[in-house]
């Protein structure tokens, strides 16, 4: 049986993590439903519903919250393509990948990225929690793709991750001709991965 102490310690740990679950969750909810302008200290500490002593007991200020909305963040893009169907075969990846863009993390993302041209702390976290995204939607397209993997697979990718972004983007505003542009670019990519399999 553990010491009343270690218990106390425990039970106060599991009571801060779930306080600093329920902050994050609503600081994500409002950056995808109000924007980055919006989201203030005290916009996240009324949809959480926790104290103003016990936001700031967790994070000193919005700079600290929202980096850490960041890492949040991009858990749950990495945990989104993790458990993403299965197809097999090029491609099918193109799909699985266009579907971590199809979401409201996207947006919520995006919100940081622009509030990132003007905030140097929080660049570097974006960038630091990027790369780490990167490489891990990477690991999960590859298992994805038929061994051997194409020779020139690598930059499709990433020409793919930078085309996808763009129309991510784009249909913010307009979902015109969205489909038949994802068409396009999934036909011209497999030409180019078939022609460097030759």
């Amino acid at each position: 049986m553990a010491p009343p102490t270690e218990g106390r310690r425990r039970s106060d740990a599991a009571r801060s993590q779930s306080t600093r679950e329920r902050i994050l969750a609503a600081a994500v909810a409002s950056l995808i439903e109000d924007g980055y302008a919006a989201t203030s200290i005290g916009a996240i500490q009324a949809r959480a519903g926790v104290s103003r002593g016990a936001l700031l007991h967790q994070y000193p200020n919005k700079a600290y919250l929202l980096v850490d909305a960041v890492r949040h963040l991009s858990d749950q893009q990495i945990i989104e393509v993790r458990t993403a169907e299965e197809p097999v075969g090029e491609p099918d990846w193109m799909a699985a990948l266009w579907r971590s863009f199809a979401t409201p993390l996207f947006g919520a993302l995006l919100e940081l990225w622009v509030a990132a041209r003007t905030d140097a702390d929080l660049r570097a976290a974006l960038l630091r929690h990027q790369r780490d995204l990167h490489a891990t939607i990477r690991a999960s397209i590859v298992r994805r793709v038929p061994d051997p993997l194409p020779a020139h697979f690598d930059t499709v990718f990433e020409m793919t991750l930078t085309y996808f972004r763009g129309l991510a983007l784009t249909t913010i505003l307009s979902t015109n001709h969205r489909d038949q542009l994802l068409a396009d670019w999934r036909a011209a990519m497999s030409t180019v991965l078939s022609a460097t399999a030759r």
